[in-house]
């Protein structure tokens, strides 16, 4: 996979993670309560999870932009 395509997944990835992280409260409202993130998060769990996983994709943007890990 040569550089500019994992530089474009990689910047569309961080977007997915950027807007996971700013706009958690508008996509809980969207899509609802997660019952296992309340139950062991504790309360807003949801919010958190969420926000983990808009971390987790920047981070994994972050790896697949230089090239340390590679796509299938």
């Amino acid at each position: 996979m040569g550089f500019l395509i994992r530089l474009i997944v990689g910047l569309g990835l961080a977007g997915v993670g950027i807007i996971l992280l700013g706009k958690s409260y508008k996509i809980v409202q969207k899509i609802g309560y997660n019952d296992w993130a309340e139950e062991h998060l504790g309360g807003g769990g949801t919010y958190l999870l969420v926000k983990i996983i808009g971390i987790l994709a920047i981070l994994l943007a972050v790896l697949l932009i230089f090239g340390i890990i590679k796509p299938f």
